[in-house]
């Protein structure tokens, strides 16, 4: 049996926190909009079609996950079995990539929110698919800014090229940035609960719509605050500025 280190079962803990957390997250998110769904086509068996592609939004935190773990166990040699060393500073990264793409991944149950929101509306209405949709996907912007932290940081401790040379300090303030932009990305569930109140109010008058975008747009003031302070850390310790 092969001996690995402690750099290594981080790495493999960052991994699984990764697709983890982010499973949860699309799953109850996908659960959401897809009873949502089941009930329209209980009615209206045609609406099939539309109910899968509201039911697919959520999904994409899980993809973001799945993306985040591969980089991680190819980065480190877990992939393939190459046998790379890995520093406990990199271990340490891996799981703040981890923590950062996992846990902003539950930004899906906002997005299953309004996309259960979004299909009974269009069931009712054809016109409303579009802005259903837009309202919808607003909530995943918190997931993208996850899953861009999670790059940078890889990317800025050389996890990329295989150059391991940042301090145990630098993988425990990477775990900073992923437990900023992470917590911060749970706004997504306040920001569909709002999109699902506008493509109801945007369904009974479409001129709400623009008003309804404001509102919803305003919850993700605090993933933005997340964010910058994830930035600023990794500006703070060199990673950026490197």
């Amino acid at each position: 049996m092969t001996e690995i280190g402690v750099g290594t079962a981080l790495a493999a803990m960052g991994a699984g926190l990764a697709v983890g957390l982010t499973a949860i997250g699309s799953g109850m998110g996908v659960g959401i909009a897809g009873a949502a769904g089941s009930g329209v086509i209980a009615e209206k068996p045609d609406k099939f079609g539309l109910a899968i592609v509201f039911q697919a939004l959520p999904q994409t935190q899980g993809i973001y996950g799945l993306l985040a773990a591969i980089l991680i166990l190819m980065a480190t040699g877990l992939l393939g079995g190459i046998g790379v060393y890995v520093p406990v500073s990199i271990g340490l990264t891996a799981v703040g990539v981890g923590l950062a793409v996992g846990i902003a991944g539950f930004s899906a149950i906002g997005q299953g929110i309004a996309a259960s929101a979004g299909v009974g509306a269009t069931a009712e209405k054809e016109e409303m698919f579009g802005k259903g949709i837009v309202f919808s996907v607003l909530p995943e912007t918190q997931a993208i800014y996850g899953l861009l932290i999670a790059i940078l940081l890889m990317a800025f401790t050389g996890m990329f090229v295989g150059v391991f040379d940042v301090t145990v300090a630098v993988g425990l303030a990477a775990i900073g940035c992923g437990l900023a932009i992470g917590f911060a990305g749970l706004s997504g569930i306040g920001q569909g609960i709002t999109a699902a109140g506008a493509i109801g109010a945007t369904s009974r008058n479409p001129d709400a719509m623009g008003r309804g975008l404001i509102l919803t747009v305003m919850a993700e003031t605090f993933a933005i605050f997340g964010l910058l302070v994830a930035i600023l850390i990794m500006f703070g310790i060199g990673l950026l500025g490197a």
